[in-house]
């Protein structure tokens, strides 16, 4: 297992079922490179919150913690004033071993989940190495024009591929815990999976997985996401225009309403604008109404955007860039993005630009 990001999320078989419990997790062992300091236990309960398990003062890099959890959880062994954290898989009642190290030192012992898990990272790397060098040796064939001898290693680079895949899935149907919970829920994380795509991999996981800490989170997500999905009601919110009114979404009426998050920075919400601009002042007379949500910081930029812009239509932000809870509400994670409602706020479609736009619009208008 290697050293990890605080909080940030990567992607021997044998099953150990997930059982609610209650107990001490001891963790002893040194910390490399800083003689005394504090150190945190520290996990995440929900997509949004994080709770401290346990604490505690360490002196010449030696340190024993105790925390307290009521069931397996994925963790974070955190140095304070480090910029990261140590990863491991925290059962009550189970005591560790720890060297928390930058080099190849660091080790985390103790626990079933925690040490099967290594074990099998261990041999997923190793596999990864094997990969990366075959496809090293195949690019080199093909820039040669070697392309027999790439063909051949280009067929081992896919049984190898296979066999990881194969080696990865026997592990994950072995543990239907809060292993596969926490695989599931990182690989969502890294393709940013859609609804449809996140309930797929829900889906997959067994009772037990799902019952885990990540598989409440990958639940939550689904639950979230599933609140700005085609034909859910969107969510109201009230934010501010440029001269510090307020505006009530649900308020703002047309036969079509689109909600259009953007930013004065966003270089293609900016060459989108020109035809929006375009759409509104054709449509606008039918019943067209666009709520602009801008995701700047500085007001002076948002007004100087929409002035240069030509945006007639409603604007409005909190001015809290991506800390707007309009933009956790709608579950947005890149602009510009758009929504189309309908006279009653129902969500009509998602993220439609230039022609799809037009066509939706003429449809529906005229």
């Amino acid at each position: 297992m290697k050293r990890i990001i605080l909080l940030a999320l990567s992607v021997v078989c044998c099953a150990f079922a997930t059982v609610a419990q209650t107990g001490d997790i001891t963790i002893k062992g040194k910390v490399v490179g800083i003689k005394k300091g504090r150190l945190y236990l520290v996990a995440r309960t929900s997509e949004q919150a994080t709770d401290t398990l346990g604490f505690c003062d360490f002196k010449k890099g030696k340190f024993k913690m105790q925390a307290k959890a009521n069931e397996p959880m994925v963790a974070q062994l955190v140095v304070e004033g480090f910029a990261g954290g140590f990863m491991l898989f925290a059962e009550p009642g189970v005591a560790y071993d720890a060297c928390l190290s930058e080099g190849s030192d660091f080790y985390i012992k103790g626990g079933k989940l925690n040490d099967s898990y290594v074990a099998h990272m261990a041999v997923s790397d190793s596999l990864r190495t094997v990969i990366a060098g075959m496809q090293e040796r195949y690019d080199s064939l093909r820039a040669g024009k070697k392309l027999r001898s790439a063909s051949q290693v280009n067929d081992s680079l896919k049984r190898e591929r296979d066999n990881l895949r194969e080696f990865t899935n026997r592990f994950l149907a072995a543990n239907d815990n809060l292993i596969s919970a926490y695989t599931v829920y990182s690989n969502i994380i890294m393709r940013d999976a859609g609804l449809r795509e996140s309930r797929s991999m829900y889906s997959s996981l067994g009772s037990g997985a799902k019952a885990t800490q990540y598989g409440r989170m990958i639940k939550e997500r689904i639950d979230r996401l599933a609140m700005t999905d085609q034909g859910a009601k969107a969510p109201d919110f009230t934010l501010l225009d440029t001269k510090g009114n307020q505006v009530t979404m649900s308020g703002v009426k047309g036969k079509i309403k689109i909600i259009d998050f953007w930013a004065s920075w966003c270089g293609p919400c900016r060459l989108n604008n020109p035809s929006l601009r375009k759409l509104y002042e054709e449509y606008h007379p039918k019943g067209l109404e666009i709520i602009g949500v801008s995701l700047d910081v500085d007001k002076d930029a948002w007004e100087a955007a929409i002035e240069k812009d030509g945006l007639t239509w409603v604007n409005v932000s909190s001015l809290k860039g991506w800390d707007c809870e309009v933009i956790r509400l709608y579950n947005v994670t890149g602009v510009p993005a758009v929504f189309v409602l309908d006279e009653y706020n129902n969500i009509m479609a998602t993220g439609l630009r230039d022609e799809q736009l037009k066509a939706f619009l003429k449809e529906n208008l005229e």
